[in-house]
């Protein structure tokens, strides 16, 4: 078996090789006379089984490319395809187009077109035109392409996680400030002056729980916010949507004892 592998390996490279040559005998027989003119050229790969080898011939007409040239072009091409037929037994076959022409196709989104870019080889891109179509082509930043429509379509998850991570980080900031201004209002209330999120907590048990006037609970509710506040501020939390609703249950009931607090006249003496 090893043995009908290598055979097989060997029957197959001089005939790759032969083809090679031919298609670099017939590309510099076109730049040798007409380089100025030609912008880029690509091959595209035999399908199976396919007689014919298409190359992708693209005149700069930037640089007036008359007809008269292009017509001379064309009739050399076709001689030297006869000429590699015979010398080497490939079917070459070249398609010439203008660049203007080429870069409409591109534009509209011609499928051919794109496919020719996809599955071509460059050969000659000297100004750099084919390879960086082909990259963008390969990254999806060409819209109306199947590889942009892959391209978008596997960004949509991660969208959505994004839309949910800032619409938990929003809510989040929300029951945060909720907690903070609402244990401050009767601090104020009260003469002290607004102590920040950190302290806000000790200055709850000092000025209302020691006087029995808070329960204790509710300065360990603010304590918690900010230390989950803190921790998810320095991304050592991950923030979950089962937490979200136990918060906000909690800032109710938070809030509401704040406003009985403030309604109370003993804070004021």
């Amino acid at each position: 078996m090893p043995s009908q592998i290598s055979s097989k390996q060997t029957d197959k490279r001089p005939a790759e090789e032969n083809h090679f040559k031919a298609v670099k005998v017939f590309c510099e027989s076109l730049l040798k006379d007409y380089q100025p003119f030609i912008k880029t050229m690509w091959l595209l790969p035999p399908e199976k089984n396919a007689e014919t080898t298409v190359l992708i011939i693209i005149f700069d007409d930037t640089k007036k490319v008359d007809h008269v040239t292009v017509g001379k072009v064309r009739l050399h091409a076709i001689e030297h395809e006869r000429k590699i037929l015979e010398k080497y037994g490939v079917d070459l076959h070249a398609s010439f187009y203008l660049l203007s022409d080429y870069w409409s196709l591109i534009k509209h989104g011609s499928p051919t077109t794109f496919c020719e870019i996809r599955e071509g080889i460059p050969l000659y891109d000297p100004s750099g035109f084919f390879v960086p179509i082909k990259k963008l082509l390969a990254q999806g930043k060409i819209p109306g392409t199947k590889e942009a429509i892959h391209e978008l379509i596997s960004r949509s998850p991660t969208r959505v996680r994004q839309i949910e991570r800032n619409s938990k980080a929003r809510i989040l900031e929300h029951i945060f400030n909720a907690f903070v201004e609402a244990g401050q209002a009767p601090l104020i209330m009260a003469g002290v002056a607004p102590p920040i999120p950190k302290h806000l907590a000790h200055s709850l048990e000092t000025h209302f729980v020691k006087k029995g006037f808070l329960e204790p609970e509710y300065a360990v509710y603010v304590r918690e916010i900010v230390k989950y506040w803190k921790d998810y501020d320095h991304g050592e939390r991950r923030i979950h949507w089962a937490e979200i609703d136990g918060l906000i249950s909690r800032s109710a009931l938070f809030i509401e004892r704040m406003g009985r607090l403030m309604e109370s006249q003993k804070i004021l003496k």
